[in-house]
């Protein structure tokens, strides 16, 4: 069940806010959202779009102009590879604990702006397994995990990242990609522009520069909601604004993040040589683009991919040993279900390109099962089921905990919350430390009328990761339903405070500040009248945690880069 299309019951007294122009401010300056115009459609016509496209330009240019008069504040694996990895020293030459913090806000500041204005993909096991090969990549060449990992659901080819740790990429990289090692490479190339401090370091140009980069980015991630031409002409705006001054820099920071992205892949146990060949996939792409006068791939634009470059990757690349045999298979094997788990869930592929891809990958199978299930046909995805149940040991350990958790989603499409539970606590005793498993688990155990069990299972991944919306959504369903179900009154009190306040922290990653200090104004209100009775106790460091909240997300809606 995607939690984001739900309405919970708790939002009728919120604003509605869809009705007032959200603003966004960047380099000093503000901009008028057009979400209030996409969102009724008023923008039938492709001049309208277009003209959307020049506005959100301007607006960057605006930006880069402005950040002239106000720049910006500043389990390993061994390693095989002939070269050791430059990186920043952090004793001395590298930043300050305050530029450090600025770094930290901004990348907050760029995280709430990104998911308040792109549909995302959230299907946990998607995020899970990205996510454990962005950390395993990001450990090589930094001591701080990603602030967050962003994974847009938009089919063109794009992945950036932004100073804190932002690291984020389209779905329509990761099915361009040909294998988990071309993923690999796209990440670890980030991965080093943050570890080098491509955005940060150096001259006051490049550091007046970051601010046009990230507004133009935003503008054009807003703009493809729109119009997939509009945000390339913003995006493309934006790059020859911010690089026209400064391009050899750009050259040099490109073929920078090329080689040490390909240290931090060899270390990690990916194959460096997939770097180039995803250049080559994209170079052909964007020499098709222009030929038939199209705008050439995101990633392109804002990652210029020179012939010279081209070539030195694939010179450097060629120091480095292929892998073994079966480190391949077991990366492909994964990519298998990644690629096809995403072609599922986006409503990418056809139940007939399903069934044929099927026919030769156990991945397209799984997919297809789960397709099967989310059309009511349930019959078909039993079969599946049972044919994929049949395997070797060997072979279904690979497939797991993906072939649980698509037998879970099954049972729960037929309403079988506590079946689907059972079947997922077997996996998340083998796997505690999972994300993806404490999610499906906890709305299973939330849905058969668990919902204790589930704030057990999901607390601590707000604790390790704060912006983490999902978890925040499903502690606010959880505590919904213990508010409905449960006999006691002052329980009953508690539960609509906390549901309340997550649902809080859920608007403040999304950008929207107003709604989160109206529901934690509700929750003040309610927590004020438990004063006066028995549960004063109780009241007052829930109130303490309220007033907390609300001063962070007043410091958040008035932070400004």
């Amino acid at each position: 069940m995607d939690y984001f299309k739900r309405q919970s019951v708790l939002d009728k007294p919120l604003i509605n806010a869809q009705n007032k122009y959200v603003i966004t401010h960047y380099a000093g300056i503000q901009t008028r959202s057009f979400s209030k115009l996409v969102n009724r459609q008023l923008l039938p016509t492709r001049a309208l779009k277009l003209a959307v496209s020049t506005i959100l330009l301007a607006c960057t240019s605006a930006a880069y102009s402005k950040s002239q008069a106000a720049p910006l504040s500043d389990d390993s694996w061994q390693t095989t590879g002939t070269e050791a990895l430059n990186l920043p020293n952090l004793r001395g030459q590298g930043l300050s604990f305050e530029e450090q913090y600025q770094n930290k806000l901004l990348g907050e500041w760029s995280l709430r702006n990104i998911n308040g204005r792109v549909k995302m993909e959230h299907d946990p096991w998607i995020q899970e397994t990205v996510k454990e090969l962005t950390w395993r990549l990001n450990a090589q060449a930094r001591q701080q995990a990603p602030l967050g990992l962003v994974i847009i659901d938009n089919p063109s080819i794009n992945a950036f990242a932004a100073p804190g740790g932002v690291i984020g990429l389209n779905t329509g990289t990761i099915l361009a990609a040909n294998s988990m090692d071309e993923l690999a490479s796209v990440v670890a190339h980030e991965v080093a522009h943050i570890s080098q401090r491509h955005y940060e370091s150096g001259a006051d140009e490049r550091k007046k520069a970051l601010l046009m980069q990230i507004g133009g980015m935003l503008a054009a991630i807003a703009a493809s909601t729109v119009d997939g031409d509009a945000a390339a002409a913003v995006m493309m705006g934006s790059q020859t604004a911010a690089m026209n001054s400064s391009m050899a820099f750009s050259r040099n920071n490109e073929r920078d993040a090329d080689r040490v992205g390909m240290q931090i892949m060899n270390q990690a146990g990916y194959d460096p040589r997939a770097m180039p060949r995803f250049f080559t996939t994209m170079n052909q792409k964007s020499q098709m683009n222009q030929t038939a006068n199209q705008f050439l791939p995101s990633f392109i634009r804002s990652h210029p991919l020179s012939n010279e470059r081209l070539s030195e990757s694939q010179s450097r690349a060629q120091r480095y040993n292929a892998l073994p045999l079966n480190q391949q298979q077991r990366h492909q094997a994964l990519f298998d279900l990644l690629y096809w788990r995403v072609q599922s869930t986006g409503k990418h592929a056809s139940e007939m390109a399903l069934m044929t891809a099927a026919k030769n990958s156990v991945g397209a199978k799984l997919a297809l099962m789960h397709w099967y299930g989310a059309q009511q046909r349930f019959k078909e995805a039993d079969d599946l089921f049972v044919e994929l149940s049949a395997l070797s040991i060997a072979k279904r350990q690979v497939l797991e905990p993906l072939l649980s958790i698509t037998q879970s989603q099954i049972l729960t499409e037929q309403n079988k919350w506590q079946q689907a539970a059972e079947v997922l606590e077997s996996q998340q005793r083998l796997y505690p430390e999972r994300r993806d498993l404490r999610l499906y688990l906890a709305e299973a155990l939330t849905n058969s009328n668990q919902p204790t069990k589930a704030q057990v299972l999901l607390k601590p991944l707000t604790e390790q990761q704060p912006s983490d919306r999902y978890a925040w959504q499903s502690l606010q369903l959880a505590n919904e339903k213990l508010a409905k179900t449960t006999d006691s009154a002052p329980l009953k009190s508690i539960a609509t405070i906390n549901a309340l306040r997550y649902r809080s922290h859920d608007q403040l990653w999304s950008g929207h500040y107003e709604r989160a200090l109206t529901s934690l104004t509700q929750a003040k209100q309610l927590t004020e009248k438990l004063q006066n009775t028995a549960q004063a106790n109780s009241a007052r460091p829930l109130l303490a945690n309220i007033n907390a909240e609300i001063k962070a997300v007043k410091t958040a809606k008035d932070f400004k880069p």
